[in-house]
């Protein structure tokens, strides 16, 4: 006579008990929080320093285009638009990466200078003696740092640094 096989059966106790996963979730959210403001701080940092190169790059081409086209070449600074915007001989042009939210970064010049320079066929600053050095402040709107980009002398020598107390009274 054949006994009956015990049958074998296995309880579904597999996976990750509620308690557990809670745990982890509030874990994550505790690392989470930790690096967040250091992640935005790293982008916005990020941000600036592209700004801060385009704003370079084009006072670099308008004494360029001076000098190659034998006339004067007008930069401009425009501080009401929503994006970091540079104006060269009227045409204006959007600095920083594209992604960039309107209102994210600011240029501002001193209220006491005027907005613009000019560069004239030599590729030197013509009329600007008593304005240098001329500084162009990027601020983000957080306000937390501070970069700038400060034309130094006549040749059209441009100085960049992130020293807020620089950028504020520039020592050459």
């Amino acid at each position: 006579m054949m006994l009956p096989k015990p049958s074998l059966k296995r309880s579904s106790a597999a996976g990750f008990t509620l308690i557990e996963v809670l745990v982890v979730v509030i874990i994550v959210g505790i690392l989470a929080a930790i690096a967040a403001p250091s992640w935005l701080a790293y982008a916005t940092r990020q941000r600036m320093n592209a700004v801060e190169s385009d704003l370079v790059e084009v006072y670099k081409q308008a004494q360029q285009q001076a000098i190659a086209q034998r006339r004067e070449v007008v930069v401009q600074i425009d501080e009401a638009a929503v994006l970091p915007t540079a104006v060269v001989d009227g045409v204006p042009q959007v600095l920083g990466p594209n992604d960039l939210a309107p209102g994210a970064i600011a240029l501002v010049v001193d209220a006491s200078v005027a907005n613009e320079i000019t560069f004239d066929y030599q590729g030197t600053l013509r009329g600007q003696e008593t304005n240098l050095p001329y500084v162009v402040n990027i601020e983000p709107s957080t306000g937390s740092q501070e970069q700038c980009v400060i034309v130094a002398t006549i040749l059209g020598n441009l100085i960049t640094t992130n020293d807020g107390a620089q950028c504020g009274t520039p020592t050459l």
